[in-house]
């Protein structure tokens, strides 16, 4: 097809009728010693699960779930962070064993977000860490559907089932364990969007764990791999880039408990990590932090990243600072499964600046106006295909009905393709700046002032402006101990950006804000502008 790339291959037989809960069972009864987990515990410490142990304790939590009187297929949220990630993994795949579908709920939702998720999926209980149940408690009322909170913790209000309790059920005495469809729903993974409610991506075992396989293969994962994340275990991210792959693939999945570096590089160098997976903002600051007099760090073979485009000048510098790891990206997203692209990393040094070729059985192409599939080099929105795409979106067959273009996912990313087949992420179509009718990309302006030696990050954001249309406004965050001005960074991108792709607005701060990923959130910064100027200050930014 023109303006299209395709790995191609076939579903690997194993993967054609297995569940989620299938893959940490084939593990056990082949390596059952070999360690599926180390994580962090609610009720202190951090454990590594073996696959044998890890299927036990599912095994033995589903018998003791089945007192919540609960249907196959009936919603049960999650709410955990990697406080207590071991628990939060044990419950997933009970609840897996069961049948019953997995509705993660994002940890740093606010009230208001909590009671739609949750009740727009219908959910009939909720599984929670102790810091979340108070919270989760005194909303029970608005949302009709939830008949049971389980707790876990060590002080839980009388009206909380006990995780723990359940936990303790003998899983052997228990044979009427339900037969789950490949094609039942496994989770709805509710993602945050330009519409004014999150949206319930909606995956189904099949696809789940074909996203397994495919990300599994696109980093290479083996059994001997420790393959390390701080990403949230709540996001599509951690499950399908991090816990499902490490166990299609019998690794080692090692959750962090948070974002937090010299910890992050402590567990690498205790678990002896061999492979990495953050989203670029960590790559900025391990850059910042590493040291190799006092970290080591030789056990690890590969950095990935993805989540967000990643600077070129980063890569360059990641790739001198630690020359014997290969790099590679990832590019995909929730509603992909998140099937998409890999940069493998010697492709890093002939396509600089691409985000790689098509995964595994995945399909890549470009469609332009109204549609019609455009050329390699033509820009225009990136779809993908793939079995392991979503289904819909949990509850609203219009917004899935405008989201695929025949059967492609329209990701709502502009890019184009080269003759290659590699695929280039120009950025994000809200993102996209149109000043004097010119369109102008926010990430090829930032990756103009990552270059310059001063600067530890930049977001570039669009501004309303009465004779443009739009402006452009960048917010800069300097290096510890520089100083930089707006004129001297205007300047710097003197013939190295069109007159026009150069910020009049520059804006200093001592951080950008951050969503659980790590992942600039653009839209604060928009609001933050936005306010300034409705208060009439027009030179605040």
């Amino acid at each position: 097809m023109v303006g299209s790339a395709d790995a191609g291959g076939r579903i690997p037989a194993e993967a054609e009728t297995a569940t989620v809960f299938d893959l940490v069972r084939r593990q056990a009864s082949q390596r059952p010693d070999a360690i599926a987990l180390t994580a962090a515990s609610r009720f202190g410490g951090e454990h590594s699960l073996s696959y044998s142990a890890l299927l036990d304790r599912a095994t033995m939590l589903a018998a003791g779930l089945c007192r919540l009187q609960l249907s196959q297929g009936d919603r049960v949220g999650l709410m955990f962070d990697n406080e207590s990630a071991l628990e939060a993994a044990i419950t997933m795949l009970a609840l897996h064993r069961l049948g019953l579908v997995v509705v993660p709920v994002n940890t740093r939702f606010a009230a208001e977000e909590i009671v739609y998720v949750l009740g727009k999926a219908d959910c009939g209980a909720i599984v929670a860490a102790q810091e979340f149940v108070a919270l989760v408690s005194a909303l029970r009322e608005r949302i009709p559907s939830l008949q049971s909170i389980v707790g876990v913790g060590d002080k839980l209000p009388a009206d909380v089932i006990d995780w723990r309790e359940m936990a303790e059920t003998d899983g052997t005495i228990f044979t009427a364990w339900p037969e789950v469809s490949p094609d039942a729903i496994s989770e709805i993974l509710f993602t945050s969007g330009t519409t004014a409610h999150p949206k319930g991506a909606v995956m189904t075992h099949s696809r789940s764990v074909i996203s397994a396989y495919g990300f599994a293969d696109a980093l290479s994962l083996d059994a001997d791999d420790v393959y390390q994340s701080f990403f949230p275990f709540f996001t599509t991210a951690a499950l399908h880039c991090v816990l499902l792959p490490s166990w299609w693939a019998g690794a080692e999945a090692v959750l962090d408990r948070r974002f937090d570096l010299p910890e992050i590089l402590a567990r690498m160098h205790r678990r002896r990590a061999t492979k990495y997976i953050g989203a670029p903002t960590f790559y900025v600051f391990l850059l910042e932090t590493y040291d190799p007099a006092a970290h080591d760090l030789s056990s690890i073979r590969m950095f990935d990243y993805g989540g967000a485009s990643m600077s070129v000048e980063v890569i360059r510098k990641l790739a001198a600072t630690f020359p014997s790891v290969e790099l590679r990206q990832t590019y995909g997203m929730t509603e992909s499964g998140p099937s998409g692209t890999v940069m493998r990393g010697p492709d890093n040094l002939i396509k600089p600046g691409a985000v790689g070729r098509p995964w595994a059985l995945t399909e890549v192409r470009i469609a332009g106006g109204e549609g019609c599939i455009v050329g390699p080099g033509e820009r225009g929105e990136i779809e993908i295909r793939s079995p392991a795409v979503m289904r819909e979106y949990f509850g609203e067959p219009q917004l899935t009905a405008a989201t695929f273009h025949d059967g492609w996912l329209r990701t709502g990313d502009i890019g184009y393709l080269d003759q290659d087949g590699y695929l280039f992420h120009v950025d994000r179509k809200k993102d996209m700046i149109i000043r004097g009718g010119h369109n102008i990309g926010s990430l090829e302006v930032e990756e103009v002032f990552f270059a310059h030696p001063a600067v530890v990050e930049a977001a570039v954001i669009s501004v309303p402006h009465p004779k443009l249309g739009e402006d452009i406004c960048a917010f800069v965050v300097p290096q510890t101990g520089h100083t930089i001005t707006a004129d001297e960074l205007r300047a710097f991108c003197i013939g190295k950006l069109a007159d026009y792709k150069i910020p009049r607005w520059i804006e200093f701060a001592d951080t950008l804000p951050r969503g659980p990923m790590g992942k600039v959130l653009k839209t604060q910064l928009r609001d933050r502008v936005q306010q300034r100027l409705a208060e009439g200050d027009r030179n605040a930014v």
